[in-house]
C-alpha cells in the first residue's frame, strides 16, 4: 500500500501545468554550510535557517535569490510563527489568522490552515482552479526549476482588485514530502492595478495513509489595504473556506 500510495502522489507532478520534480534539482539542503534549526517533533526534511523580519519582508528582483529564500522562509514561518487567532475549525478544516502593521499604513495578514485532500484532486489544488476570483493568469518566464507569473483577482468582499507578480517554485523534500512555496519578486511588469505583495506563500504536502494528502498551508500576504483586521477576517473565512470545500476529505 506504501509503494502504491508513493507512485501516486508522484504521479501529481507529472500533469499538465505541473513541474516534474525529477526536473527540479535535488539539492539537499543539509549539505549547504550553514547550520540549519532543529526542531522537535519534525523530520530533518522540515529543518530551515531563521530568518530576520527584514529579510522576509524585502522582495528582491532577483529570481535565483528568490527562488534559495522561499521554500527556507515558508518552513520558517509555518514551524515558529505563535499567538494565531482561530477563525474556523472543525474535524476537517482548521483555519488561524494573525495580522501586523506595517510601517503603520497596511495591514499585513498572516494566515495558517491545514486540512486532508484525496490524491486525485491534487493537481487541480496546486493549479489553483478553484480561485474563481481570478482575473488573469499568465505565466511570464518558465524553465525545470520555477515559474514567473502575473495574476490579477477580481473584488472579493471588501478587497478591490489586486494583481501580483511572484515565483512560483516546488521540489521534494523527503520520500514522502513536497513542498509549493510562492514569493513577490521585483517585476518590471506593467502595473495594471494596486500591486500587492506575496511575502510568502506555500503548501507542505506529506502522503498519509488511505489514500489521503495532508496540506499544511501559511500564507503571509500585504493587500495594500488600510481596513482593520476585523473586517480582514470576515472575508478571509468566507472566501477560503468557499475555496477549500471541494477538496476537503
Amino acid at each position: 500500500m506504501g509503494n502504491q500510495c508513493l507512485s501516486c502522489l508522484r504521479k501529481f507532478v507529472q500533469r499538465q501545468n505541473i513541474k516534474n520534480m525529477s526536473e527540479l534539482p535535488q539539492i539537499d539542503i543539509h549539505q549547504q554550510d550553514e547550520t540549519y534549526t532543529k526542531v522537535d517533533n519534525i523530520d530533518e526534511s522540515e529543518n530551515y535557517h531563521e530568518h530576520s523580519e527584514e529579510q522576509i519582508l524585502a522582495i528582491s528582483d532577483n529570481i535565483q535569490e528568490t527562488i534559495d529564500q522561499s521554500i527556507d522562509i515558508f518552513l520558517y514561518r509555518i514551524k515558529t510563527t505563535k499567538d494565531f487567532e482561530e477563525l474556523f475549525k472543525d474535524d476537517q478544516l482548521e483555519i488561524l489568522f494573525k495580522s501586523f502593521k506595517l510601517e503603520e499604513r497596511y495591514t499585513v495578514i498572516q494566515v495558517k490552515y491545514e486540512f486532508r485532500m484525496k490524491k486525485t484532486s491534487i493537481n487541480d489544488f496546486l493549479n489553483y482552479t478553484y480561485l474563481t476570483n481570478i482575473d488573469q493568469f499568465t505565466t511570464l518566464q518558465t524553465n525545470s526549476e520555477f515559474q514567473q507569473i502575473y495574476a490579477s483577482f477580481k473584488k472579493i468582499q471588501f478587497v478591490e482588485s489586486r494583481e501580483y507578480v511572484f515565483i512560483k517554485y516546488q521540489k521534494q523534500l523527503s520520500q514522502n514530502k513536497y513542498i509549493q512555496v510562492l514569493r513577490s519578486i521585483n517585476s518590471d511588469q506593467s502595473q495594471q492595478t494596486t500591486r500587492g505583495i506575496i511575502y510568502i506563500s506555500g503548501f507542505l504536502l506529506e502522503e498519509m495513509q488511505n489514500q489521503e494528502i495532508r496540506v499544511q498551508a501559511y500564507a503571509e500576504i500585504d493587500f495594500k489595504i488600510k481596513l482593520p483586521p476585523g473586517m480582514i477576517k470576515k472575508a478571509l473565512s468566507i472566501e477560503l473556506k468557499r475555496a477549500l470545500q471541494q477538496f476537503i476529505y
